[in-house]
């Protein structure tokens, strides 16, 4: 047997310090991709001087940003799209990938912040299903988070069987969404985020046990990228269900 191959005692085999270092990278760049989100969020919520909306009888004070983002949604889904694309293509290219990344990050957050302030203020009229939508879906997705990747990271179970259920989904709820513009039950749109809450929860599992068992890729970026897709995904599926029309 070769020497160098065996751990003896409390000195790890090189694999397993190379497997430890990569995940370092992974959730060290995906915790400071969730920072830039929440620091582009909180800056599009919060910064410049209000702008009035008007709609009917009613005005609202809002800041500039969600403001923009709320006339011209077209504008920023596309800037949020080209992000990612570059997030995407750089994450291999030292330097310049993280960079990308945390960018991107920054711009979902700034993308997401009318979707916040619609949601808690819908909340604040007392209609919603929780008091707080988007306080709890943050704390949810969290502890979600937390416990389905961490249940990977302690029994290194496989679930790499996951992968063609979850594209299959996703094909099925991108379908369903659509089938949403044109039926506009609430019950329905309530079923369809159950089920993503329930998908992104499965890609959790899925992504991170390919971090962990993967060896063909060292694409922390990448890895970390997709980490992030899927807590942001998971974050506004719950949201959706905690804005949802409480009954009177």
């Amino acid at each position: 047997m070769n020497p160098q191959s065996r751990s003896y005692g409390a000195f790890p085999t090189r694999a397993a310090v190379d497997v430890a270092s990569y995940l370092r990278r992974v959730y060290l760049l995906f915790t400071g991709g969730v920072f830039f989100a929440i620091a582009g969020a909180l800056a599009a919520l919060y910064l410049g001087t209000p702008v009035v909306l008007r709609g009917g009888d009613v005005a609202i004070e809002v800041a500039p940003l969600v403001a923009f983002g709320m006339a011209h949604p077209i504008v920023m889904l596309i800037v949020y799209i080209g992000a990612f694309f570059g997030a995407s293509f750089a994450r291999r290219i030292p330097g310049l990938n993280v960079a990308a990344l945390f960018g991107y990050t920054l711009i979902t957050g700034i993308f997401l912040a009318p979707t916040l302030f619609i949601a808690q203020l819908y909340a604040s009229q007392g209609g919603t299903l929780s008091a707080s939508p988007v306080r709890d879906a943050f704390l949810l997705t969290g502890l979600s988070f937390t416990g389905l990747s961490g249940y990977v990271l302690v029994t290194r179970k496989d679930f790499s069987f996951l992968g063609a259920a979850l594209n299959m989904g996703v094909w099925v709820i991108l379908g369903a969404m659509l089938l949403g513009f044109f039926f506009h039950s609430a019950a329905f749109q309530l079923a369809i985020a159950s089920v993503g809450v329930l998908l992104f929860s499965g890609y959790i599992l899925y992504d991170t046990s390919r971090i962990l068992h993967d060896r063909s890729e060292n694409d922390a970026v990448g890895a970390a990228l997709r980490l992030f897709l899927d807590v942001v995904n998971l974050f506004l599926f719950l949201l959706r269900i905690l804005s949802s029309s409480r009954e009177r």
